[in-house]
């Protein structure tokens, strides 16, 4: 049974939030995950059991290029007991345009991400482990994110997901031997929209967040049936949140954790991940 979600999201933190480092700062961020789920989430509600635990490394890179532009890459290898190795990353960047004073109402950052994530190895996707769908994708985003007086700040994040995969000749071919009715559905575009709330502080950090991504057309998992899910659909509602703390400034730790609400064509999976950061100047 499958493992489908987003590996950024799936991170400690998504590759593209509301904050920039600085000009000539690096953040480094290794982290392990336990992830789990009972269940895989279907179309038309549908529910399937399939228990499924596995364990993730990960490695967020964030470099401030200028005090305006920050390049952020990722990686990640997952482990099962049927499928190991390097799976999803990503290289993006960020702008921020603009970021105002807004007198006695704190200041409002406006940023633009782009980038790309691509599968890392030539993992299986339909093999119990693949959390992602070896896609390839360009994500547009836009974030808007309020930091006021009192410390807290307001995140929304918005973007469209261009998927630039297609589906090889050879795969569908090994699927039509098992399956010879089987019409091919090439993978499509999707959204994504994020809230965010947190409170960064002196010695410490902790935020909320609930996220949607949303799929139109694709085709869908069907019981018994050989198929694709590099050309799934896939939608669900995500939440999750962060605790960082560090007393040097310079080397964190922290812990997070997410569960999928809800969906279609992915696992309902809980992640508990812990962390450090260490950052260079």
């Amino acid at each position: 049974m499958l493992g489908l979600c987003n590996l950024a999201l799936l991170s400690a933190q998504g590759p593209l939030d509301g904050y920039l480092k600085g000009a000539k700062t690096l953040d480094l961020a290794p982290s392990f995950s336990f992830l789990s789920a009972k269940t895989f989430l279907g179309a038309q509600q549908q529910k399937f059991e399939a228990p499924y635990r596995g364990s993730m490394l990960s490695l967020f890179a964030e470099y401030g290029l200028t005090e305006k532009v920050d390049l952020v890459a990722t990686a990640a290898a997952v482990f099962t007991a049927n499928q190991s190795g390097l799976q999803d990353g990503g290289l993006y960047i960020k702008y921020r345009p603009v970021y105002a004073k807004l007198k006695n109402e704190g200041k409002l950052g406006v940023l633009f991400g782009t980038g790309a994530s691509f599968p890392l190895a030539n993992y299986s996707p339909t093999a119990t482990g693949a959390i992602g769908q070896k896609a390839t994708s360009v994500p547009a985003r836009l974030i808007i994110q309020w930091e006021t007086p009192l410390g807290l700040f307001f995140n929304l994040t918005g973007g469209y997901n261009f998927r630039l995969d297609r589906l090889k000749e050879d795969d569908i071919a090994k699927v039509r031997t098992q399956n010879p009715d089987y019409q091919p559905v090439e993978p499509v575009n999707y959204s994504s929209f994020l809230f965010k709330v947190g409170l960064p502080a002196r010695f410490y950090y902790l935020d909320a967040w609930i996220e949607y991504q949303y799929t139109k057309g694709g085709s869908d998992y069907k019981f018994n049936v050989i198929d694709l899910p590099q050309a799934y659909g896939v939608r669900y509602t995500q939440i999750g949140g962060t605790a960082y703390y560090s007393e040097s400034g310079k080397l964190g730790f922290y812990l997070s954790g997410a569960y999928t609400i809800n969906g279609r064509n992915t696992s309902q999976i809980m992640r508990i991940t812990t962390g450090i950061v260490l950052k260079f100047k």
